[in-house]
């Protein structure tokens, strides 16, 4: 006599059990799909702000955000600029950086940094200089002066650090804080106490042509090999690029509310000034 059969297990339930799962994996994916596709997309507005001939370089934005001044020449001078030129000597200019009122700017010129009023007018010689300097936000002037035969990073009329190594020092930049002082030694960036210290090189590995503090403290915009980064603060976190293209970025500068203007030249000889709006790091 043969053993009895087993009773027969239906596979209904197991298939029905399958199809659940399955419906409940795709409802997931849906969902995270759907929140995914919520998340408002990156929208970045590029505004030309000059349209001259030449090169129109350096710009910097106003503290209240209203105007921009850059450099571009008259004649064969390189003059300021805030819609027209407003410095007409028979000297070259560089390097216009605002007060801290936006009243007025700062600008050097003939071995000095000099004050001219953003409407124009007379120009007032502040201080001896190697270069253009910045102001912070009580007006404090940091600068280059070369003194008993060193090179010295200065404020006001005290000297926060002595620059050994050789090399250009350019691009001097107030942190927002008013905490820190940056600046270029050639390409490299290099960051000292606004108290004073020993400088020290951020943004390694990268070759910087001109950068500025983001508002929020937050690290550099730089601008290297014609593109903008974002260079961190945050010990651990990567560089990351901002702009891809086929034109060249240069000499970065920011407004409060994170608005960029640089100065933007393709494949011939003008550059011209650009507005950034809406643009993260």
């Amino acid at each position: 006599m043969g053993l009895p059969e087993p009773p027969h297990r239906s596979r209904v339930p197991w298939a029905l059990a399958v199809t659940v799962g399955l419906c409940a994996g795709l409802a997931g994916y849906v969902i995270h799909a759907a929140r995914v596709n919520r998340i408002p997309k990156q929208v970045v507005r590029v505004e030309r702000l000059t349209d001259m001939a030449g090169r129109e370089e350096t710009p910097a934005i106003s503290p209240d955000g209203k105007s921009v001044a850059f450099v571009a020449a008259v004649g064969d001078k390189q003059q300021i600029w805030i819609g027209g030129a407003i410095t007409k000597d028979d000297a070259d200019h560089f390097g216009p950086r605002w007060a801290p009122d936006s009243n007025s700017l700062i600008y050097f010129a003939s071995g000095a940094i000099w004050e001219i009023p953003a409407t124009g007018g007379e120009a007032r010689r502040l201080v001896d200089a190697l270069g253009p300097g910045d102001l912070n936000h009580e007006g404090k002037l940091a600068f280059f002066r070369r003194d008993n035969g060193g090179l010295k990073l200065m404020v006001d009329e005290h000297a926060i650090a002595t620059l050994t190594g050789g090399g250009t020092y350019s691009n001097l930049r107030w942190s927002p804080d008013d905490k820190k002082i940056a600046f270029l030694q050639d390409t490299k960036v290099m960051v000292v106490s606004a108290t004073g210290g020993e400088p020290a090189q951020v943004a390694q590995g990268l070759t910087v042509q001109g950068f500025a503090w983001a508002p929020d403290n937050s690290g550099l915009i730089v601008s290297t090999h014609g593109e903008l980064w974002f260079v961190p603060r945050v010990e651990g976190r990567s560089p990351s690029q901002l702009t891809f293209g086929e034109v060249s970025y240069e000499s970065p500068d920011i407004s409060t509310d994170g608005r960029i203007v640089v100065s933007r030249s393709g494949l011939g000889a003008d550059a011209d000034i650009v507005m950034f709006s809406g643009l993260k790091w």
